[in-house]
């Protein structure tokens, strides 16, 4: 085997790192992962090896003078070959920070990504000046989006809505860990199924990638996340369609809505909520990379 050729089993690793350095482990870690197309490969190194060696292993690393023990080196090694064939690192750690929060997270849900925290800045936004109200969170999943604005809103309560009982499980596990569990409340159901209510807020990130894209995405993507989470139909617009239609029997008069989107998605999905002729002072905003990423509305009176 080439010194850096990626290893089919966890045990050709760890037979390369005996007698290793923490510092030469790192190295060699972070070589693997490059050859496997993985990006950021210092940080993903860092999670790997605290996971292992606690999260003081960085002072050891430091110090060209501390090895690397045999037996912790075999649980890495597992660690290391489940992130080599591409499975999510929140996966392999069994949890994603969010907003401030620290999530389960796992097969059953859409890891958080960062471009979300943009749904949960609008909804607060569109919310500063109510002490108290309700909010539902549309296709929850590990409820990462309705458990940061109800940690930043500590008079509101919340309902979480998914058709997947399996992720309702990881998000109720969520609400309690983050001390949140008395202020939500969850939904196995079809949106469609939804019976008429009357809440302050609508946040939702549904599907939205078009699904003869979805194989073009990345590994972690494809093999590793739910595709019902993922799957918007064949323009990626069926979500934004039915809620569309849904949120008026939902909202308040006068109640504001924050929907996560692709970021080429702005003209359509406003055009499709224009539509319904229920929703006024529609607005885009934009992702730390500039990319339109959240429509923002109010429901008419």
């Amino acid at each position: 085997m080439p010194e850096f050729e990626t290893p089919s089993k966890a045990s050709d690793l760890a037979g390369q790192w005996q007698g290793l350095s923490f510092a030469k482990l790192s190295q060699n870690l972070q070589q693997h992962l490059t050859l496997a197309g993985i990006d950021d490969v210092g940080t993903e190194a860092r999670y790997l090896l605290a996971a292992v060696f606690g999260q003081d292993v960085w002072q050891a690393v430091a110090d060209p003078t501390q090895f690397a023990q045999s037996k912790p080196l075999q649980k890495l090694a597992i660690l290391a070959a489940r992130r080599l064939s591409r499975e999510p690192l929140s996966h392999i750690l069994g949890e994603k920070g969010f907003w401030t929060l620290d999530l389960k997270v796992n097969s059953d849900v859409l890891t958080p990504r960062a471009d979300t925290e943009k749904l949960v800045e609008m909804a607060l936004e569109m919310s500063k000046d109510q002490t108290s109200g309700t909010i539902i969170d549309l296709g929850t999943g590990s409820g990462a989006v309705l458990l940061a604005f109800l940690s930043e809103r500590p008079n509101w309560t919340g309902t979480g809505i998914d058709i997947s009982a399996q992720a309702l499980d990881v998000a109720k596990h969520n609400a309690k860990t983050c001390d949140l569990a008395d202020r939500t409340g969850f939904i196995c159901s079809n949106w469609n199924d939804l019976p008429d209510s009357a809440y302050d807020m609508l946040v939702s990130n549904p599907p939205y990638i078009a699904s003869d894209e979805l194989a073009a995405l990345e590994p972690e993507v494809v093999k590793f996340e739910p595709n019902i989470a993922l799957d918007g139909g064949i323009d990626g617009l069926d979500a934004y369609r039915c809620l569309a239609a849904k949120m008026p029997s939902l909202l308040k008069p006068q109640a504001g809505f924050a929907l996560e989107i692709g970021h080429t998605q702005a003209k359509q999905v406003t055009e499709i909520l224009h539509s319904q002729s229920h929703f006024t002072d529609l607005e885009l905003h934009q992702d730390l990379a500039g990319r339109d990423r959240v429509v923002s509305g109010l429901r008419r009176t």
